[in-house]
């Protein structure tokens, strides 16, 4: 009975705990809701600022002989690109910035007539028909084609690599926007000789984008010869990317179209490894680049082979010299396969006066050394030395209008600048006994006796075959070729 008794307790009281309970529980909710009846929760989801793009095919533009056909016309290429936004449901207005770039992956045109009269023109336009006037880094120009008709638009006929079109642009949505961009790009016809452009070819896509773009050397170079990589690096503007393209327009420049590095050393981005696969690249196969020369890379060894003598005898004959015939010998052959890419040059070995050379400009030294007052003595083979006009050129333009004997390691910034004192492969012409050298100090001499042991940086040009594999041109991180 008692046991009867307890259970009927424990159930009352669990009646009792679930009574407590179940009216804690509607209490609760009566206070909650403030009132018996059941509440609704209504939940307002606001949408984000979006910002998109579209973005048409690229342009190809290919020169043919119809293309210079009398009355034919201009050839054009065509393309587009829009910036969307849309604003929130909430405030209905959104500001947003955005980028937009031309990256030309291939343009071999050049001026038939002069740099005045452009050949192909970039005419950027929004969709009412507006046109764009100023972009940073190029000129807007206006010209009449052949059949008399006018043609506006910036002068991009030798521009190649990445060009800026809109940089941060502002758009603002309420609630929505839309930019669209027309882009055409113009072979202008103007009824001349324009052969020199026959054959010649142009690629580009417009790039839309919400971050700014940071190209890399792989995107310029990809598929593309070394030399026409190092060439893909010059903007049109001069000193981008440390290049400069040494034309007749180029003050106090060479003259001779080539494509050459300048400034300090660390500014300079021009390291190549060659054979070797080796993930960080041995010394003895690092080289930098000096630049293009026609349709063939010019290099140099980054660091010394060491101390040798310019001639056993004094005697400054440069093909009969011990130099040289190290060079082209024992040195030649320990590059194994690498010879086999190395191409033979006809070095200018006439040398050159004190006065003509060492105390003047490097304008005045190339021409004396290389160009068309230069002697007519040549020496072919693989291997050489810089140029005392290499030495110049690679100092900052700044300094171009310095003697070269009165060049400083402190504030001529050349990157050619190895520090212990170094041969050239240019003697002294007044003195069977001397050839020109580069001081510990960054000036040039040249009344440093040949049997002297100065460092050596062996030189060489690639053959124009040498495509580009990868690297983006820094010490760690060289180019390497296929």
């Amino acid at each position: 009975e008692n046991k009867k008794q307890a259970i009927i307790l424990s159930g009352v009281a669990i009646v009792a705990l679930l009574a407590l309970i179940i009216g804690a529980t509607y209490a609760y909710f009566r206070a909650s809701g403030n009132s018996g009846s059941n509440t609704d929760i209504n939940v307002t989801t606001y949408t984000l600022d979006l910002l998109s793009f579209e973005m048409g095919s690229d342009i190809k533009i290919n020169a043919d002989q119809t293309s210079f056909a009398s009355g034919k016309g201009n050839a054009t290429g065509s393309t587009f690109a829009k910036a969307i936004l849309t604003a929130n449901n909430k405030t209905n207005t959104a500001t947003k910035n955005y980028y937009m770039y031309l990256n030309i992956s291939n343009n071999t045109f050049t001026y038939t007539q002069n740099e005045n009269t452009p050949e192909l023109l970039l005419t950027i336009t929004d969709v009412s028909g507006n046109a764009i006037t100023s972009i940073t880094g190029l000129t807007y120009k206006t010209v009449i084609d052949g059949k008399g008709t006018s043609v506006s638009g910036f002068d991009i006929t030798t521009k190649s690599g990445l060009l800026t079109l809109f940089d941060n642009r502002e758009i603002t949505a309420s609630p929505t926007k839309t930019e669209e961009w027309n882009v055409t790009v113009t072979f202008v016809n103007y009824n001349v000789n324009q052969t020199g452009n026959a054959g010649k070819s142009f690629n580009a896509k417009l790039m839309i984008q919400q971050e700014e773009y940071e190209l890399t050397l792989a995107d310029i170079c990809a598929g593309k010869t070394l030399s026409d990589c190092v060439i893909s690096q010059y903007t049109g503007t001069q000193g981008d990317n440390a290049l400069y393209y040494h034309n007749s327009t180029l003050t106090n420049g060479a003259g001779d179209n080539s494509y050459r590095y300048a400034g300090a050393s660390d500014s300079v981005n021009n390291y190549i490894c060659l054979g070797s696969d080796a993930t960080t690249c041995p010394e003895a196969n690092l080289f930098r680049i000096i630049g293009v020369f026609g349709d063939q890379t010019k290099v140099i060894r980054a660091k010394s082979v060491g101390d040798k003598q310019w001639h056993t005898s004094p005697n400054n004959t440069w093909s009969s010299s011990s130099l040289n015939t190290y060079l082209n010998g024992e040195y030649l052959t320990s590059l194994g396969t690498l010879a086999e890419k190395i191409a033979t040059t006809t070095w200018k070995v006439g040398g050159g006066s004190w006065a003509n050379i060492g105390k003047s400009v490097p304008a005045t030294a190339y021409q004396y050394e290389v160009g068309s007052s230069a002697s007519t003595t040549t020496y072919d083979a693989k291997i050489g030395l810089m140029f005392v006009s290499d030495y110049g050129f690679a100092a900052e333009p700044s300094a171009w209008t310095t003697k070269l004997s009165s060049y400083s390691s402190n504030t001529s910034k050349d990157w050619l600048f190895l520090g212990p004192t170094e041969w050239t492969i240019s003697h002294n012409s007044g003195n069977t006994s001397y050839a020109f050298f580069v001081r510990s100090i960054g000036s040039v001499d040249s009344d440093g006796l040949v049997t002297a042991s100065l460092a050596v940086r062996p030189t060489f040009s690639l053959l124009s075959s040498v495509t580009y594999a990868s690297g983006s041109g820094t010490s760690s991180d060289p180019i390497r070729i296929n």
